[in-house]
């Protein structure tokens, strides 16, 4: 009947305009990082730098002055005095409650993990050589998900901590560094936010994931009838892309590369949306290689939070493995809840003619979208 069609096409049209919605207010990772370095032999005189994105700098201070879209570096050097207060007021140096004083310096620019940031360098000087409380406030209002990495060499001792939403306060010892164990709860935790808030990183494993429980024959997807070829099937993607980037995460988060994070984002959401075009119009038919190398591309993009891992924080390569388990536990995660989903709808007859078409068409638009703003 005409009424049916045109309700189908209706819930259609809501599907897809709900992509665009979902597609428009999302992305990829903490697109807000931040980095606080604090160095010098006691906490009586530390040098220190603050280095945000532009991005979360300008609603603050309004850097744009003739709101052109276009931040030039003389805009930069004229909102200086309003950067310096917008760093005070965001930052607190205390000593058993004593307040140190932090003397703002000119305002450079820097590029991490190819990220250009505002570094504001400050000098800091505390009346004593005792322990250290850092209180950082910025940018949270405004991003819940915002992240600033605190990295900090005080005479021998190196340490690192990571500013959170829920975690905005750090105490840092003179007498001893970051412990092992600090060092992988810490960031096994950011590992398995990170992947559970990067979601374009999910839509790739649900569109990887979608046909693992479906079997072509004569141009046709079929629902798998063995339950342990589609365990056996999913063992091998979700291995092929933890592999790549493994590989690609730890690399470039030791610096030995540094590609640019716009075409790395790019390359991602282009990934996201062969990958559900594949499940629709299926060229590529060995899905771990195109898996596997899909992978190293996000193992690029996990790494842009470690961009100066390398050169600051305590045990750079424990910090590195630990984020690394993290991302896999996160990952791990959403492959257990949606597995059994899976197994389930094989046996549903509209799953492979209607629901996984229409699932990876809309997660087609939502990286198609992404890719349109990262380009």
């Amino acid at each position: 009947m005409r009424w049916v069609y045109y309700a189908k096409l209706s819930i259609v049209l809501m599907v897809l305009q709900l992509s665009f919605l979902v597609a428009s207010k999302s992305f990829a990772h903490e697109l807000s990082n931040g980095y606080l370095t604090l160095s010098g032999e006691d906490t009586r005189q530390l040098e220190g730098r603050l280095s945000l994105m532009p991005y979360d700098l300008e609603i603050e201070v309004k850097l744009d002055e003739n709101f052109d879209g276009d931040l030039t570096w003389q805009e930069v050097k004229a909102a200086q005095p309003g950067l310096h207060d917008y760093a005070a007021s965001v930052l607190r140096f205390t000593q058993q409650e004593t307040l140190c004083r932090p003397d703002f310096n000119d305002v450079a620019m820097e590029s991490i993990s190819g990220i250009d940031l505002i570094a504001i360098p400050f000098t800091l000087t505390c009346p004593t050589d005792s322990a250290l409380v850092v209180s950082y406030q910025g940018v949270f209002d405004m991003e819940e998900s915002h992240k600033t990495l605190l990295t900090a060499t005080i005479g021998g001792a190196s340490l690192t901590d990571v500013f959170t939403n829920s975690h905005r306060e750090s105490a840092l010892a003179t007498d001893s560094g970051t412990t092992a164990w600090q060092t992988i709860t810490t960031f096994v935790y950011q590992g398995i936010i990170h992947i559970w808030i990067g979601i374009d990183h999910i839509l790739f494993l649900l569109a990887t994931l979608l046909t693992v429980n479906l079997v072509r024959k004569d141009n046709r997807w079929l629902g798998e009838e063995r339950t342990g070829t589609i365990l056996k099937s999913t063992l091998w993607l979700v291995t092929a892309f933890t592999v790549a980037h493994s590989v690609t995460l730890t690399t470039t988060a030791l610096g030995w590369y540094q590609p640019s994070s716009r075409w790395v984002e790019f390359g991602i959401a282009i990934s996201v949306m062969l990958t559900a075009l594949n499940n629709i119009w299926p060229v590529i038919h060995r899905l771990v290689l195109i898996t596997f190398a899909f992978g190293l591309l996000h193992g690029m993009g996990f790494a842009s939070v470690f961009g100066e891992l390398q050169a600051n924080a305590a045990s750079p390569l424990l910090a590195i493995a630990s984020f690394n388990i993290g991302v896999e536990i996160g990952q791990l995660v959403v492959v257990l809840l949606l597995l059994p989903v899976l197994l389930a709808l094989r046996h549903v007859r509209a799953y492979a003619s209607a629901i996984m078409p229409l699932a990876s068409s809309v997660i087609a638009l939502i990286a198609l979208n992404w890719a349109i703003q990262r380009f």
